[in-house]
């Protein structure tokens, strides 16, 4: 009894602070629902022909939310899974920005070559004049970017950025509508101008946002290199696959209706715009479980992941009992005072809408998971395309069945009955509980050993420029019985420079000459390479070697001399235990290892494949040409790194 009081305690403690977090996605629902009603009106006021027009291409208005949220839930899989490493993150919204803009930009010019194509032959409509349509093709280039950055936010959990940046354009879309409308110039091409300024100033303002977040504070400005595995291309395409054979069955369903009859389909989209804010309650909510569950499934913490998810599913039982009850005591009343000769279908159509909605909200949980958190696309590729069979099949068989409301919603239904099992046992058998940084392409999950040069890699800015003066200071130190000039004179008699220019060479001959001896030049010798100021600097901190340092063995590889590079390592205050070895090459003047053997000799000694040693340098020739020689990773670094950096 106790047990089962404390899970559903644990379950509403759920359920309400993830209702409370979605507020903004909540309002953000509401809000459209009620602008998109107040755009309808003013858009009516055009004449039937212009109207005709004006929705035939917001149609194609679609095509920019498939571009824009399938690559956003892809993208949204990649961010909130390395959530912890903002550099990741960073990249992953800018390459989703990039591949948006190329998406966009091929369907926008497709629209611009071929106008005639899919205004007369798709959509049966011969406008007087293509000036209105060119202009949306600029809009719809623009509503995919600005959708893309609106899902971004999303993505992110900035619900509060996101209600300003999708409430603005419509609030900007309204108030040029009714200055045409007041200004008596109601035409289509100034209406396009109204939609693309309203874009304009939600992009802006996405931009504006997500730049001076303190959070992320993404550069779109700044382009990032597309570098996607295998499997991370194919969880980005496979969602726009599944997002456009989604709209095909979509337009299916409406096809199945209307072959049925005019009322049928008439209710249906009446409800359909109606009751879409209910839908907003559970997109919200399953909007932020989905975040958490991503997130859980980047750190491995299937468990948690397995239980958001269920308690999400019950959740949505819940939510469906709200809808239902709030639908019926709403809608009839409203259907009677809007239309009052369908009111009386609206008692069959009704009851059969929303209870259909009973299973496609289990079913459109269970499909996101599988789909937009873990990865694994394949199969819900493979079940949205059949869906979509089945709906285009009915649409050739249902004009010989006779016209009757349930029989409409049960075929329409067919699909989510039949795939509902299938969704079930792929869901109990957890294979959707997967990291996708465990993806064998990943540069991290096939390297067992990482070999570092040492000077200017792990330890850089060591002063060493300031030798010569140091040479210099022990020089004047020594000879400071002799005036300024007389030094001076000096220097330049055995060719060296005012400032100590190749002092470090002549001085063994100077003491040699004037001291009749060198035991002075051990002394210069000691001072200068145990001076802490030339072999200490600025250097990668043994937190971030320990990140190195889980994917297997740590060996430094060095050109400097043994004795100096163990000192310097000292110096330094690196932790030993986190090296396999500390290798210098140069042994002697007789006895130079070439760094070609030691890597080859550290790949056998740990019965280790090329492709699973990763070499860092800052010299290409010295230090890399070697490992690209043997096949193995390698990466160029300049005055400091990080793991993440290196990794992605």
């Amino acid at each position: 009894m106790n047990k089962t009081q404390s899970k559903t305690k644990i379950f509403f403690k759920y359920f309400w602070s993830t209702f409370k977090e979605s507020k903004f996605l909540l309002l953000k629902y509401v809000a459209v629902a009620f602008l998109y009603s107040i755009i309808s009106i003013l858009a009516n006021l055009l004449n039937v022909k212009e109207l005709t027009y004006l929705n035939a291409f917001l149609s194609l208005y679609a095509f920019a939310s498939i571009i824009a949220f399938g690559i956003g839930n892809a993208i949204s899989v990649f961010m909130n899974q390395n959530i912890s490493s903002k550099f990741k993150v960073r990249k992953y919204a800018k390459i989703g920005f990039e591949i948006n803009i190329i998406f966009s930009f091929i369907v926008t010019a497709l629209l611009v070559l071929f106008p005639r194509f899919f205004m007369e032959t798709l959509m049966g409509y011969n406008p007087e004049s293509y000036t209105f349509y060119y202009i949306m093709c600029g809009y719809f280039f623009l509503s995919c970017t600005s959708s893309y950055l609106v899902e971004t936010m999303k993505c992110l959990k900035f619900f509060k950025q996101q209600f300003v940046c999708e409430i603005t354009p419509l609030i900007i879309t309204i108030l040029g509508f009714l200055i045409l409308y007041f200004c008596g110039i109601y035409y289509l091409n100034y209406i396009a101008i109204a939609y693309i300024l309203g874009t304009v100033f939600s992009m802006t303002f996405s931009i504006i946002l997500l730049m001076k977040n303190k959070e992320i504070s993404v550069n779109f400005f700044k382009l990032q290199t597309i570098n996607l595995t295998k499997r991370q291309w194919w969880i980005l395409l496979s969602n726009l696959a599944v997002e456009f054979i989604w709209q095909i069955g979509y337009y299916a369903t409406s096809m199945i209706l209307i072959r049925f009859s005019d009322g049928i389909f008439n209710t249906y989209s009446y409800l359909e715009n109606v009751l879409d804010v209910f839908n907003g309650f559970l997109f919200a909510f399953s909007s932020v479980s989905a975040i958490r569950i991503t997130r859980c499934l980047g750190r491995n913490q299937f468990d948690k992941a397995y239980t958001y998810a269920k308690q999400s599913i019950v959740a949505s039982i819940l939510i469906w009992c709200f809808y239902f009850v709030a639908s019926m005591a709403l809608i009839y009343p409203i259907a009677l005072g809007v239309n009052r000769e369908y009111f009386s279908l609206m008692f069959m159509v009704m009851p059969c809408y929303v209870a259909i909605h009973f299973f496609r909200f289990i079913a459109w949980n269970m499909g996101s998971y599988m789909l937009r958190l873990g990865g694994k696309n394949t199969i819900f590729v493979i079940i949205e395309f059949f869906c979509s069979v089945i709906l285009v099949s009915m649409c050739f068989i249902v004009q010989f069945l006779p016209v009757s409301v349930p029989l409409a919603y049960l075929i329409i239904l067919i699909p989510t009955l039949l795939f509902l099992p299938v969704y079930f046992i792929i869901f109990k058998r957890k294979k959707w509980l997967c990291n996708i940084n465990e993806d064998p392409n990943l540069i991290s999950n096939q390297v067992k050993v990482t070999i570092f040069d040492f000077r200017d890699t792990l330890v850089w800015d060591m002063k060493k420029d300031n030798h010569r003066e140091m040479n210099l200071q022990w020089f004047n130190e020594h000879f400071s019985y002799m005036s300024e000039r007389e030094r001076a004179k000096l220097l330049k008699k055995y060719g060296c420079g005012p400032n100590g220019e190749g002092l470090s060479s002549q001085i063994n001959e100077i003491l040699f000459d004037i001291e009749g001896n060198n035991n002075s030049y051990l002394i210069f010798r000691e001072f200068t390479e145990t001076n802490e100021n030339y072999i200490r600097g600025k250097h990668i901190s043994n937190k971030e070697l320990e990140k190195f340092k889980k994917l297997g063995k740590i060996y430094i590889v060095s050109n400097w001399k043994e004795k100096d590079l163990q000192r310097a390592v000292d110096y330094n205050e690196f932790d030993r235990n986190l090296f396999a070895g500390i290798i210098s090459n140069n042994i002697s003047k007789k006895e130079n290892l070439d760094k070609y053997k030691i890597y080859k000799k550290i790949m056998k000694d740990n019965n280790l494949k090329a492709n699973q040693i990763l070499v860092v340098g800052n010299n290409f020739k010295h230090d890399l040409r070697s490992a690209k020689k043997l096949g193995m990773h390698y990466y160029l670094v300049k005055d400091g790194f990080t793991y993440d950096e290196i990794m992605t």
